[in-house]
């Protein structure tokens, strides 16, 4: 009988609010029927938490109807990071002199994307960020951290960081397993850790990716990629005559699980790098690691020597709750896994092989407290395996002709709020000419971040 009444005088309630009457007015009547002893402050508290919820969402409604169906659907997302770092490079340049290069840094990086989903079908994304170190007004496509002090001379004094787009591409999903992409986008070619890639590369092409799960056990992807990567203009000179260079990529793979606790991603991948002497890229570290000889070809002395027509591949194996019960629940390991990728360039002789083995274990996503994640790997990129535009621009300045562990604690501190601890060990690969890659000089390279995600 009791829950009768107390239905009763929500409906009541609800229909006097859909009258506009007062807040006030609403308040008086619960009181009233409190009063009377048919309704006990235990439900009179929660009639009054019903009837606010009921308003907020009705305002939701309401605030949403006067809107355009793109606003609705529009998502903001973004990051921020702060970060200290020590590096320590010890430059033997020869057998009578040593330069230790040290030097500790405050930096960080600011990145926020737009996420519209006009139709069922497509969606753009756009984003913005700090700009990064730059040179003659250029963003430079392996970060986007601002130095404290000023990136560059000439900088500081509390300079004002520049911010770019850093991302703008458009996707097309016909159906559930083709998805078109293009504009300057997420790097939508899969490495289990940075072996030739910078993860802050944001390449510029047309993409088509397809996946079609067929099982628990087997779900087959392929992404093929075209990247421009430089506008060059031609010339009515022989010797000036250029022609854009850019990138072919076909990664064929499958994933899946082998087990309820196995699971599983290998993939081959196939680059096609068409006139990378026809132009100098931008954004190179010092030192001609992988170009000599020289090429002189359009009248350049900066070029690349070789083409690049790369063929390999990547693999991930891990173990879901690989230990179980062993461990009392604070030392417990949600994942365990290993993962490796080996490539070999084709057009050059020698000095042609990149590659990388590592371990990981922790926790699947960094999100909130006690989550976390412990990555090691080793990566080796002979000098002429790769172009030095593109490798992870922490290890060793992004350099080819380079060996050396990349190390990683994630730590989940709130939600949305975690830690990371890494440190390089890296090195010269094999010494040759003379200059910066003539002998060793080990450098180490020591990051710590907070990272903010909303």
């Amino acid at each position: 009988m009791k829950k009768i009444v107390l239905s009763l005088a929500v409906v009541m309630i609800f229909a006097w609010q859909g009258m506009s009457i007062a807040a006030s007015s609403v308040d008086a009547l619960i009181q009233k029927l409190e009063d009377k002893g048919i309704l006990t402050d235990q439900d009179a508290v929660q009639i009054k938490g019903e009837i606010a919820s009921n308003e907020k969402a009705s305002q939701e409604t309401t605030f949403k109807s006067l809107l355009p169906d793109w606003l609705n659907n529009m998502k903001l997302t973004g990051d921020f990071r702060l970060r200290d770092q020590w590096e320590d490079r010890h430059d033997r340049v020869s057998s009578v002199s040593t330069n230790d290069l040290a030097r500790n840094r405050g930096r960080f990086r600011a990145r926020v994307n737009f996420e519209d989903q006009i139709n069922d079908k497509v969606k753009v994304i756009v984003g913005i960020a700090t700009n990064g170190e730059n040179s003659a007004g250029l963003g430079n496509p392996r970060s986007n951290n601002i130095t404290f002090g000023g990136n560059a001379a000439g900088e500081g004094s509390f300079n004002k960081s520049i911010v770019a787009l850093n991302k703008a591409y458009a996707i097309y999903t016909p159906n559930g397993y083709i998805t078109l992409m293009g504009g300057q986008m997420d790097n939508p070619i899969w490495e289990p850790a940075s072996l030739l890639w910078d993860p802050d590369i944001t390449p510029v092409g047309g993409v088509i990716q397809l996946q079609k799960k067929l099982n628990d056990y087997v779900t087959p992807f392929s992404t093929n990629a075209m990247f421009v990567l430089r506008d060059a203009t031609p010339s009515v000179s022989a010797t000036g005559t250029k022609t854009d260079p850019y990138m072919f990529v076909s990664q064929e793979g499958i994933k899946g699980n082998l087990t309820e606790k196995v699971y599983y991603k290998i993939a081959g991948s196939y680059y096609d790098i068409n006139n990378p002497n026809h132009v100098a890229l931008d954004f190179r570290p010092g030192g001609n690691n992988n170009t000599s000889p020289l090429s002189a070809t359009a009248g350049l002395t900066t070029t690349y020597s070789y083409n690049y027509r790369l063929i390999g591949g990547d693999a991930e194996i891990g173990i879901n709750d690989p230990l179980g019960e062993l461990l009392p629940s604070p030392l417990y390991v949600p994942q365990v896994g290993f993962f490796g990728g080996i490539y070999g360039n084709l057009d050059p002789a020698n000095q042609n092989l990149a590659w990388m083995a590592g371990v990981y274990m922790g926790s699947s996503a960094i999100n909130g407290f006690g989550t976390w994640k412990i990555q090691s790997y080793y990566k080796v990129l002979e000098r002429n395996s790769w172009l030095d535009s593109f490798p992870d621009d922490d290890f060793y300045s992004g350099a080819t002709a380079t060996k050396g562990w990349r190390n990683e604690l994630d730590i989940g501190l709130a939600k949305n709020v975690w830690f990371v601890m890494s440190y390089f060990h890296t090195n010269v690969h094999k010494y040759f000419g003379t200059g910066a890659f003539s002998a060793s000089a080990p450098e180490d390279l020591f990051q710590m971040d907070m990272n903010f995600k909303f």
